[in-house]
């Protein structure tokens, strides 16, 4: 299977050196396909020492580093029948040998976790396309596995997100978009269960189990966390949101900066971050972003036991009770 990678934000470097090293770790034999459109010699230099990668330095069709995925995949069918796209902000945990048992003809994409019911469906109508079927939704597109019998389908997203109204939704601030248009995902989860593609078979890799998608302290419950205590961390991290680790809050104070405090110590305390620290010494760059800096992170980490799944519980339990309380529920 060939890995699909695309990047053109140099803040975002550090992610792409991650997965990258955690690729090896438990997929050596993977090919691996990288763009990176005009990347830096430091990290062109840095990429020649992995052999089964080639790198690319040639953007596509469709520039920037959003709503590219379609595009990417349909450049990485040129070379083989079967591709993976992974977000940059995704470390490989384990090894992905379930690909393999999962057909070509079915579609993998990741369960989001603020899912909902008929999520997917009730998009259909404002991309202008007739409903098929019932299907959850919105679907995460931080991992999307594919092969040559989807090609149709990438080229009705990759059309999608090409719309000029589309694209107008994008210059407004997230807040303030129609969230069916939030961005591709939203796209890719109408299409699925639109009419013509309905006879499109759907995995869904699940939130927790398969795939930790770590969006906000309360997208990762207690429930999960002990599930994980007992089966451990899934063989995909997603270090989900706006502000990625390596670019958090340094040394916040909780008085004055109370919400970089709290942002900070989410992450400090993030199950990405603790697989993240075993990469360290394999990094070229600043890592102090790894470093736990605050008391709460401190505090938490030991009332974990440094376990990665206990760590950051009682933030999440807060951040649910709090959001339970704004619903009336």
């Amino acid at each position: 299977m060939l890995v699909c990678l695309y990047e053109d934000r140099p803040q975002q470097v550090a992610g792409l050196k991650l997965l990258i090293l955690s690729l090896r770790r438990y997929c050596p034999s993977w090919p691996v396909r990288v763009r990176f459109p005009a990347m830096s010699d430091r990290l062109r230099i840095w990429l020649a020492s992995f052999p089964n990668l080639t790198a690319i330095d040639q953007g596509l069709c469709i520039s920037g580093s959003y709503n590219i995925k379609p595009s990417v995949l349909l450049d990485g069918l040129s070379a083989s029948d079967e591709c993976i796209w992974l977000d940059t902000d995704i470390l490989v945990n384990g090894p992905l040998t379930g690909f393999r048992q999962i057909p070509p003809e079915v579609l993998v994409v990741a369960q989001d976790p603020w899912e909902y019911s008929l999520g997917s469906t009730h998009r259909c109508a404002t991309w202008g396309l007739p409903a098929g079927r019932e299907l959850d939704g919105p679907l995460n597109s931080a991992v999307v596995r594919v092969s040559s019998r989807h090609r149709e389908l990438l080229s009705t997203w990759q059309q999608l997100v090409s719309k000029e109204s589309y694209l107008r939704e994008q210059q407004k601030p997230a807040g303030d978009r129609n969230h069916h248009l939030l961005g591709d995902q939203d796209a890719l989860s109408a299409i699925l269960a639109s009419e013509n593609f309905k006879h499109v078979d759907v995995r869904r890799l699940l939130h927790s189990s398969e795939i930790l998608q770590h969006h906000g302290a309360g997208a990762y419950g207690l429930r999960q966390r002990w599930q994980n205590v007992q089966t451990g961390l899934p063989p995909l991290l997603h270090a989900m949101g706006s502000t990625k680790p390596w670019r958090a809050p340094n040394h916040p104070r909780v008085a004055r900066q109370f919400r970089q405090y709290y942002e900070r110590t989410y992450l400090e305390l993030s199950p990405y971050v603790h697989v993240a620290r075993q990469y360290r010494s394999s990094l070229d760059e600043d890592t102090s972003w790894m470093d736990i800096q605050t008391v709460a992170g401190r505090l938490g980490s030991i009332a974990a036991l440094g376990h990665p799944c206990l760590k950051g519980a009682v933030q999440a339990t807060m951040h649910r009770a709090v959001n339970r309380l704004r619903n009336g529920r």
